[in-house]
């Protein structure tokens, strides 16, 4: 059905990487975030009750991984069976 593959199409994009890639858009967003006041993602180390959990752009890729992933999920479920 031309829905389906069009719909197949845009998760294709998405998780194939097809014309973006994610490294940019992570480095992009998160050069955006003023209050890092220049500091590297890998310089900044996420902390809870005085433990190291991880550096910001292991969290930002992780995150980002995950919500391509959902996203994609809830794309398909508009597919016809």
């Amino acid at each position: 059905m031309k829905t389906n593959s069009k719909i197949q199409e845009i998760v294709d994009f998405f998780e194939l990487e097809e014309g973006w890639s994610k490294d940019e858009i992570i480095s992009q967003v998160i050069s955006e975030i003023k209050e890092l006041k220049g500091y590297e993602a890998d310089e900044i180390t996420l902390l809870w009750d005085d433990e190291e959990l991880m550096v910001l752009i292991d969290f930002a890729e992780q995150f980002f991984n995950k919500m391509i992933k959902n996203t994609c999920n809830v794309i398909k479920s508009f597919m016809d069976d």
